[in-house]
């Protein structure tokens, strides 16, 4: 029986699925998209994290570490070398601010399910329930079968939100305890898509046509990146996709936001995108525009 490494779990969401959710972040990503809004979620590993603004420079956390990981000057600049850090979480403990904390917690699925479940009523009430995102779920894999099978048992509504960046055979063995997909969808040009991402979208396509062939439904979730994927091309790329497939129930427009540059610093990881800036309603609302005058459907504004 597999534990799940958890990064975050957020009860009463809003925007991961239809209806009042909680949300279940994994940790690790087989992808490596430069506008990352949880660069934490990028490796499986552990990790730590420093928030500098809650630091009261005590000096707890230097006097505790057996790796020396931390250091405070003497005009009280606290230094983190993150690569030195083994994650043993005596600083955390030690730390009376709550600067610190561990990224990731190894849990099994009985416990996660326990969380779920105390908001079953509300649910019920909202036509919601359980989303698992990442990073991506599916790195995850004999453990996320567990969750979603053990949440299907309870009767909760499942979300899973995938990159499509995973073994095939692997969707078709889980494709009956989801009932929606929040499936992305950030790069049309092959080249480009290796450029901020790593790799090219072939597989990605592939599973989307495999899912919509198995009739689940999909909501495609499309972030769009001013300057990498705000392009003719991919507009109507998007467009052309939601009538190509009777599946894709909802088209939603992930517009950029910032946020990841402070996450990023937290865990001591270079954040490539540091001078874009969020975008704005109406920078938003010109993106759905190009996108109705390329004919998408079932596009969901917010």
């Amino acid at each position: 029986m597999a534990n799940l490494r958890v990064f975050d779990l957020q009860r009463f969401a809003l925007h991961d699925g239809p209806g009042i959710r909680t949300t279940v972040f994994l940790k690790g990503c087989p992808l490596d998209c430069v506008w990352c809004h949880n660069p934490e979620s990028k490796r499986y590993s552990r990790q730590l994290g420093y928030l500098e603004k809650t630091c009261i420079r005590c000096g707890r956390c230097e006097e505790i570490c057996p790796q020396k990981v931390h250091h405070i000057s003497e005009d009280g600049v606290h230094t983190v070398n993150f690569s030195a850090c083994l994650q043993c979480g005596k600083c955390v403990d030690a730390c009376p601010g709550r600067a610190l904390k561990i990224f990731g917690k190894d849990l099994p699925h009985e416990e996660i399910l326990k969380i779920i479940l105390r908001d079953r009523d509300f649910y019920q009430r909202s036509g919601g329930g359980m989303t698992v995102s990442g990073g991506e779920p599916m790195m995850q894999f004999e453990g996320l079968w567990e969750l979603l099978r053990a949440a299907k048992q309870e009767g909760i509504h499942v979300c899973l939100d995938t990159s499509g960046q995973a073994d095939p055979e692997k969707y078709r063995q889980i494709a009956d305890l989801v009932d929606i997909f929040l499936f992305d969808y950030k790069i049309t040009d092959a080249k480009l898509h290796r450029q901020y991402i790593g790799t090219d979208n072939r597989r990605i396509l592939d599973n989307l046509d495999l899912l919509c062939g198995l009739k689940k439904d999909i909501f495609l979730r499309c972030p769009i990146i001013p300057g990498i994927n705000d392009t003719e091309e991919h507009y109507r790329a998007i467009a052309k996709l939601s009538g190509k497939y009777d599946a894709i129930r909802q088209v939603n427009v992930m517009a950029y936001h910032d946020m990841a540059k402070g996450k990023a610093e937290q865990i001591g990881m270079p954040y490539i995108l540091a001078e874009k800036k969020t975008v704005e309603r109406d920078e938003k609302r010109q993106i759905y525009e190009k996108l109705k005058e390329y004919g998408c459907l079932h596009l969901q504004e917010s």
